[in-house]
């Protein structure tokens, strides 16, 4: 213990004048303007123009590159996993991204066709349980023998 310093047992005394003007000049300091975010905070302040980017079709891979030629350096999974962050966070949906068909040449020239390609509906069949059919199977006889005798009951 011969390098420690001790304290001295009287503390510092303030005066209730000198705690007043404190508080009342710490009450009128303006607001001091933030000049770094972090990256997170970066990303949710310009996430609507992000949005819109990536609605125009870009992908988050373009959107990152332009961010970091402007120095917000982030890879695009960060970028898409804060931006669905900042979504939820403001309770938003998240965006469907605009969809491009891939077309050849012969699709432009028929027109609106290659567009209106529809799938033919299926038929709603009822479908027989697997312990149904296997009874349904097995003895086919027996459930023709079974009719016929009970159209003769009846008939009787």
């Amino acid at each position: 213990m011969a390098g420690t310093k001790r304290r001295s047992p009287t503390s510092t005394l303030v005066s209730k004048d000198s705690i007043s003007s404190a508080s009342t000049a710490l009450q009128d300091l303006p607001e001091k303007p933030k000049e770094i975010w972090s990256l997170r905070e970066a990303i949710h302040l310009l996430k609507d123009q992000i949005a819109q980017a990536l609605d125009r079709g870009y992908s988050y891979s373009e959107v990152s590159q332009m961010l970091s030629s402007k120095g917000v350096e982030i890879s695009p999974s960060t970028l898409k996993y804060y931006l669905s962050s900042a979504r939820k966070e403001d309770g938003t949906k998240s965006r469907r991204r605009r969809r491009t068909l891939t077309m050849t040449a012969e699709d432009l020239q028929n027109g609106s066709e290659a567009l209106e390609t529809e799938t033919p509906e299926k038929e709603d069949k009822p479908k027989r349980s697997a312990a149904k059919s296997k009874t349904d199977t097995k003895s086919p006889g027996k459930s023709k023998a079974k009719a016929t005798t009970s159209r003769k009951k009846a008939a009787t």
